[in-house]
């Protein structure tokens, strides 16, 4: 058996314009998009980091056909249309009927699947555990909670240690701001459905002021790229981001319950 490395593949990039699919969830939320150029004999998949993390198992679907495709001596633009036909087997997605259309190059479609949409704000909001009130109101108290010591996170003493051996320094969490962390969690701020690693790191808004959405983004970057990078949590911590993940969803979750913190 052909090793599947050495199997026929289209290239991965091109400098020219493309063809490209758009391919969408049961609920018209746009996964990526099929592209294909003839000229360079390439085409992929292209991952839209703003939408949902069905996308990431679609492109190997969807690039497992278009590699079926290249086997078979098909041209790029060709196996784009013998795909628009409708989905691939255990995909999620399906290419949404007349959507082709043209990019002016592969950077620009990248561009353009990098564009968050009200649906992507929706879709993370909905993440968000507004029936237990429990857990709301331990983040509001956890945020209340949190001093400027807390804020201020230590790290321990790392380096060549006395018996010869080097230790790695690492952050020293309070037990004040390790409950908040876990009450993040614990409401659905931190959420799988968001692609944080495909997307830039979250940043303070000059306003200190987030959008629940982006709160969901940011919280989730922030708690699930601790376990990767040590002190993600205590630069959050430091330079303001977790007070303001923790005010915009407290505020957010506030004003659902009419101004209480009781069940919506």
């Amino acid at each position: 058996m052909a090793n599947q490395a050495d199997a026929p593949r289209y290239r991965g990039t091109t400098g020219r314009p493309v063809r490209y699919l758009t391919v969408a969830d049961a609920r018209g939320g746009v996964m990526g998009y099929l592209w294909a150029n003839d000229e360079d004999d390439a085409a992929g998949w292209c991952l839209r980091p703003a939408g949902d993390a069905a996308g990431v198992g679609d492109g190997v679907v969807w690039s497992g056909r278009l590699g079926e495709a290249r086997a078979r001596g098909l041209a790029p633009t060709a196996a784009l249309a013998e795909l628009a036909g409708g989905t691939g087997p255990g995909a999620v997605g399906r290419v949404v009927p007349g959507s082709l259309s043209t990019a002016p190059s592969l950077d620009a479609l990248k561009e353009l699947a990098r564009v968050v949409t009200g649906a992507d704000d929706r879709r993370l909001v909905e993440r968000l555990d507004r029936g237990n009130a429990d857990a709301w109101r331990e983040l509001r108290e956890a945020h209340a909670a949190l001093t400027d010591e807390d804020r201020d996170v230590r790290w321990s003493e790392g380096g060549k240690q006395p018996d010869g051996t080097r230790r790695m320094s690492y952050p020293l969490y309070g037990e004040r701001l390790r409950r908040l962390v876990g009450a993040l969690s614990a409401v659905g701020a931190v959420t799988p459905a968001y692609l944080w690693r495909d997307n830039p790191p979250p940043v303070v808004p000059a306003d200190g002021r987030l959008g629940p959405a982006d709160a969901v983004r940011a919280a989730t970057a922030v708690v699930r790229g601790e376990r990767f990078c040590d002190g993600t949590i205590a630069q959050a911590a430091g330079d303001g981001l977790l007070d303001a993940v923790a005010g915009s969803l407290c505020a957010w979750y506030e004003a659902a319950c009419d101004g209480s913190f009781g069940i919506p």
